[in-house]
């Protein structure tokens, strides 16, 4: 994520039998994306990688990260002695297993402007493990909620991501990922398409809202790259400034 725009560093297969290694999965992503050189500022985690072991790897690894908690019964007494007493928004929080203990902060956020419509007053904040400091979490507590909310865009970025992958009823896995893989290629040259043409236009990348070039101006002028490119013959550009930008 920079500037507002969602760049695939890497994606890969999970296995059945590796959904109870995230802590691994994990520190491979993060491992590989800094080989990439990419800095993490910071990570950004859903419910499903609250873990012991999650949390230990990242702290090793000295990421600064921010995870999504869910409500168990500590939780909930915890967001609740905050709702009654307003102290404590970052408190020392611990996870257990096999005698470790790691130990982490809890940031409490009210998630929701209004009771309208809730079943309870839990509903209405959400919890989140990280690694940053009491003081600097305070500090930085009106940009966490809004990072954390990014994150969330992922979801919709593999929704999108199904506009470019062809479309298969084979259960071979291997036939499956390069489809998936393929498709995540062609959103991230999306993307940076976008960002030439912005570029181009000489508009400040994080304040535009909407793609500057359509799905269907982009198919057109992958087609003419994936045509001419390999031309052997200098060529004469057919198409629209749209086409250039992709080479910014």
């Amino acid at each position: 994520m920079e500037k507002g725009r969602r760049y695939a560093i890497k994606s890969r297969l999970v296995t059945q039998l590796e959904i109870c290694e995230k802590d691994r999965i994990v520190e491979e992503l993060v491992l590989d994306a800094k080989r990439r050189g990419v800095h993490i500022r910071l990570l950004l985690l859903d419910k499903g990688f609250y873990s012991h072991e999650v949390i230990k790897t990242l702290k090793a690894l000295g990421v600064r990260f921010l995870n999504a908690v869910p409500k168990n019964k500590r939780v909930k007494e915890a967001v609740l002695d905050y709702f009654r007493t307003g102290k404590e928004q970052v408190r020392r929080f611990s996870l257990k297993k096999d005698g470790e203990t790691v130990n982490f902060n809890l940031t409490i956020h009210r998630l929701r402007k209004s009771k309208k419509g809730l079943k309870n007053i839990l509903e209405l904040y959400g919890a989140f493990a990280t690694n940053i400091g009491p003081k600097k979490a305070l500090k930085a507590w009106s940009q966490l909620p809004e990072d954390y909310r990014k994150r969330w865009g992922i979801e919709t970025g593999f929704r999108v991501g199904k506009s470019f992958r062809a479309k298969t009823t084979s259960r071979n896995e291997t036939v499956r990922e390069i489809y998936h893989q393929y498709a995540i290629v062609l959103e991230n040259l999306w993307t940076l398409h976008n960002m030439g043409e912005a570029k181009r236009q000489k508009l400040p990348l994080d304040q535009t809202k909407r793609p500057l070039v359509k799905l269907k101006d982009f198919t057109i002028d992958f087609g003419y790259l994936i045509l001419t490119g390999y031309s052997l013959e200098p060529h004469k550009p057919a198409l629209t400034h749209i086409t250039n930008s992709l080479f910014l």
